[in-house]
C-alpha cells in the first residue's frame, strides 16, 4: 500500500518582482504624504505609518494598485476565496533603527506589501509559524517547508509579497543610514 499525501492548511506566500512601476514617483509621493500628516501608530516602532490612501490621490499610486489588484485576482482564484475588495492601502517610512513589530491583519484576507525603495539589508519581512507545532518538532538538520518554524523575504526594490491576513509577521530593523520605503495593503470580502 502506497499513501497519499495531502497539504491541510498550508500557509501561502505569493512573491514576485514588478518591473513596471515608477517607484521614484511613489517615492516622491511618500514623501509628500508624510510631510503633510502626522501619520498613525500601529505595528510600527519609530517609523512613519500614512493613513489610508485613497483612489485618485495619485496617479503613479492608483496604478500600483491595479496592478496589486489584478495579482490578488489570481491569488484569490487560486484558492478558491470569493471575491475580494480593497480595504485599507497605507505607506510605510521606516528610517534608521525602525521596525515593525509581530503583528497580523485581522479582517483581511489577504494582505502584501511592496518595496518602493529598500535594500536587503534594510530589514526582510519576517514570518512565524502559529499552530503551535514548535512545541512537538524535534530539532532538525534540514529545514522544509514541513517543519520549519519561520522564514523570511528579502526587501528588495520592486518585491511583491502576498500573504493571509491571519499569518503573523514582522519586518525587521533598518540596520542602515536610508529610509526603507513600502506600501502595505488589507484586501476582504466585498462588503
Amino acid at each position: 500500500m502506497s499513501l497519499t499525501v495531502e497539504a491541510w492548511f498550508p500557509q501561502l506566500i505569493w512573491s514576485g518582482l514588478l518591473e513596471s512601476i515608477d517607484n521614484e514617483k511613489l517615492k516622491e509621493f511618500a514623501y509628500q504624504r508624510k510631510e503633510q500628516t502626522e501619520g498613525v501608530h500601529a505595528s510600527n516602532y519609530i517609523g512613519w505609518q500614512s493613513d489610508n490612501i485613497h483612489y485618485k490621490d495619485n496617479e503613479v499610486f492608483d496604478g500600483l494598485v491595479a496592478t496589486i489588484t489584478g495579482h490578488i485576482e489570481d491569488c484569490r482564484n487560486l484558492v478558491n476565496l470569493p471575491p475580494l475588495q480593497l480595504y485599507n492601502i497605507w505607506i510605510n517610512v521606516n528610517g534608521p533603527g525602525a521596525y515593525n513589530h509581530l503583528h497580523n491583519h485581522p479582517m483581511a484576507l489577504l494582505s502584501g506589501v511592496y518595496y518602493v525603495d529598500s535594500k536587503e539589508e534594510q530589514g526582510n519581512i519576517f514570518f512565524e509559524r502559529s499552530d503551535g507545532a514548535e512545541y512537538f518538532l524535534p530539532p532538525v538538520e534540514v529545514g522544509n517547508h514541513f517543519n520549519g518554524s519561520a522564514t523570511s523575504y528579502k526587501s528588495v526594490t520592486g518585491a511583491l509579497y502576498i500573504f493571509p491576513g491571519w499569518l503573523k509577521h514582522s519586518v525587521q530593523p533598518n540596520t542602515t543610514e536610508e529610509d526603507r520605503i513600502s506600501i502595505s495593503f488589507n484586501y476582504g470580502v466585498i462588503k
